[in-house]
């Protein structure tokens, strides 16, 4: 299964490959803020997790990104799921509340 990475400032995600990436991406706004919409209206509506978008990963920010795609690969790897179904993959960055390591990445969570 191939994923889609998007960086947020404030979580790494990673969509699975098929209808529902792209079904987000319209001409109007781009990819990654359609993500974002997404992503906080399902955590939000599901009342998975508080973010705190005022609050990106502190230092760099590239190198923090990179991680959290590291740590969704990985996770995917050795989590293979049964089907391709529309879901998506986050690692969020420095978020306080939800326990993040000393690299400022969470656990991976796969919604």
């Amino acid at each position: 299964m191939a994923l889609h990475y998007f960086t947020l400032p404030w979580a790494v995600v990673g969509m699975a490959d098929g209808d529902a990436c792209r079904a987000l991406h319209t001409q109007r706004e781009p990819i990654e803020r359609a993500v974002e919409r997404y992503v906080t209206g399902y955590l939000n509506f599901w009342h998975i997790a508080s973010i705190d978008k005022g609050h990106p990963a502190q230092g760099n920010h590239k190198e923090a990104a990179r991680q959290g795609r590291a740590k969704l690969s990985a996770y995917v790897a050795a989590h293979p799921p049964v089907a391709t179904l529309p879901r998506f993959y986050i690692v969020f960055l420095n978020q306080p509340q939800l326990g993040c390591d000393a690299h400022g990445l969470s656990d991976v969570f796969c919604v």
